[in-house]
């Protein structure tokens, strides 16, 4: 005679013991396998879907910022965790309902019923696939994302140093904080520009025992002071480093530069929207005022040390970029920073939470689908689950934008509550339509 297993009591078997026996069955790493391949295809199909729509954007970008294939490569794939927590929701949603109807139309779920086992034990696994879609979720938008942005950010911003460090290209136009530069072609015997009336400080790089002046490759205009600019052409230009520490050197050769009166300055980063690439800057109207004093320095070299911030800015992860803190970052939130950061830092952090909400409601949707497909409603079924879906994020979304949280309580309890509601509505339908779950309705063909 077989021993009696660990888990049953003298009595029989209670409720825990036999919930214990469900999950340690054949069927439940069936249901459990079934789910998570179906769950990746589908997965990956949405992504590939996402980055198919993206790939010109995110293309445009890349080359803008002369990154090489490779790093449009790697940035193609950083993008991916955009929309992972949705696409996740979806998959398990759509996973969980062809394994429920396959189980259901093999009989399966009729001998587990007539075994013993009921609603409340096949709604335990289904808790078990929720608890741990919304844990995949939460990580992928709270800690994957957050990752990928700032490796987006800083991919492009290694391929723009290194383009730089090569040489720009001629005809463009390049937009740094405090600088313009645009890269124009050779022009055999230039001459610089003719004095224009009114005109002041001049410095001449050039020596003066040169016979014809040199070719000038380089343009660059810089904002010197609120009503003063400053433009700059060289033959030469090289950037050395950056170091360890990030310096870089740039070095200027033949260069001419010339101070004006700007009546109508180029607006600062922050003071308006960034400049367009293809469009040109606005005509230098030459005013100068009448005690800036001239001013004449002759040189032929020069090199200027910088820190690389100041040519190309590249902050660190989370200053203030929302979306590049992770989800535990947000949950403890600095409290020296302003109103609107803790508003937009908070919101996203709700918008995170509930969308990994989602993750969870997917079963017990796919559960209550099952219940709902017959004949009738077999093309109907599994659409009117994903649209519920969306509309669960529809409305949290909704109640974000309203209640706008300021606070760690305010982000996370208005999405729980109302995935909490949600689920209770679900569990009850499931249980009081427990006869349409167990009996085949679709026939053998």
């Amino acid at each position: 005679m077989a021993a009696p297993r660990p888990y049953a009591a003298s009595g029989g078997f209670g409720f825990r013991a036999l919930l214990a026996a469900f999950l340690r069955g054949d069927y439940v790493r069936d249901f459990f396998r079934g789910v998570a391949v179906q769950t990746a295809l589908v997965l990956l199909l949405i992504e590939a879907i996402f980055l198919a729509e993206r790939f010109t954007p995110v293309f445009r970008e890349a080359v803008r910022h002369e990154a090489d294939l490779f790093g449009i490569s790697l940035i193609l794939l950083c993008t991916s965790p955009e929309v992972f927590d949705l696409a996740l929701a979806v998959a398990i949603l759509m996973a969980c309902y062809t394994v429920l109807m396959k189980m259901r139309e093999n009989r399966e779920l009729l001998v587990l019923f007539a075994s013993g086992l009921g609603p409340y034990q096949l709604s335990a696994l289904v808790l078990v696939v929720a608890l741990l879609g919304q844990a995949v979720g939460l990580l992928g938008s709270g800690v994957v994302d957050p990752l990928s942005r700032y490796a987006q950010r800083a991919i492009l911003f290694s391929s723009e140093l290194r383009s730089l460090k090569k040489g720009v290209a001629g005809g463009e136009f390049y937009y740094f904080p405090s600088y313009v530069a645009y890269a124009m072609d050779h022009v055999q015997g230039g001459k610089p520009p003719p004095a224009a009336p009114g005109e002041v400080p001049v410095i001449d790089a050039r020596p003066q025992d040169t016979a014809a002046p040199r070719d000038r490759t380089l343009f660059v205009y810089q904002q010197v002071g609120p009503r003063r600019s400053r433009v700059v052409t060289a033959a030469q230009a090289r950037l050395d480093g950056p170091d360890e520490t990030g310096r870089i050197v740039l070095n200027l050769n033949d260069f001419t530069s010339h101070t004006f009166a700007d009546a109508n300055p180029m607006a600062r980063p922050g003071e308006g929207d960034a400049p367009d690439t293809a469009s040109r800057p606005d005509p230098i109207r030459i005013e100068a005022p009448r005690d800036m004093p001239p001013v004449t320095m002759r040189v032929r070299d020069m090199s200027q040390l910088m820190m690389v911030d100041q040519l190309l800015p590249f902050g660190g992860r989370g200053n203030a970029k929302p979306a590049e803190q992770l989800v535990f970052e947000q949950l403890v939130p600095d409290p020296g920073q302003n109103d609107a950061s803790l508003k937009a830092q908070m919101r996203l952090l709700s918008e995170r939470w509930a969308r990994s909400l989602l993750s969870f409601l997917a079963p017990l949707m796919a559960l209550l689908a099952v219940c709902l497909t017959s004949r009738r409603t077999n093309w109907f079924a599994l659409p009117f689950a994903c649209l519920a879906l969306m509309s669960v994020n529809l409305a949290s979304e909704w109640l974000i934008t309203t209640l706008v949280p300021t606070g760690v309580a305010g982000a996370l309890l208005p999405p729980l509550l109302l995935a909490a509601s949600v689920a209770l509505l679900l569990l009850f339908l499931v249980i009081r339509l427990s006869r349409d779950l167990v009996r085949p309705q679709l026939g053998r063909s």
